[in-house]
């Protein structure tokens, strides 16, 4: 059995571990607290390329182009021809060329070409915006 000084060390060696392990986790949420809300308020890239303001489409039986505001859904009944044959569109862009490539969203066996340098895109995809759908010749439906 421990003498009654031996208990004091032993008491005061607890106290100073803990001391020492609350500073530790003070510490800690200090530096790391900064650094996550700077991670959390970053943009993300991906997410980025995947918001749009706009809805395109594209009609695969007469090539008619429209848009809409992103919160409005058309189709699948083109406007113009009236055959269900309009599919949502997705953008592939070009590093090289810094173009747009728009086209309808199905799958393609032979993946997307840029429209400028015929280059397939790869991990390029991104929902285009409406001043891009614009540009491309896309109109609100009537």
């Amino acid at each position: 059995m421990p003498t009654p000084e031996q208990s004091q060390l032993i008491n005061d060696d607890r106290s100073n571990k803990v001391r020492a392990q609350s500073r530790s986790i003070l510490l800690l949420i200090l530096f790391v607290l900064p650094l996550l809300t700077m991670v959390a308020c970053s943009k993300n890239a991906a997410l980025d390329s995947m918001e749009s303001d706009a809805n395109g489409y594209l009609c695969l039986k007469c090539g008619a182009k429209y848009y809409t505001p992103r919160t409005v859904f058309i189709g699948p009944k083109c406007p113009k021809c009236q055959e269900d044959a309009l599919m949502p569109t997705v953008g592939y862009y070009c590093e090289k060329d810094k173009h747009l490539t728009i086209r309808a969203q199905r799958g393609d066996p032979h993946g997307a070409v840029c429209e400028i340098c015929q280059a397939t895109l790869v991990n390029a995809m991104r929902t285009p915006k409406e001043a891009e759908l614009k540009s491309w010749g896309a109109t609100s439906p009537p």
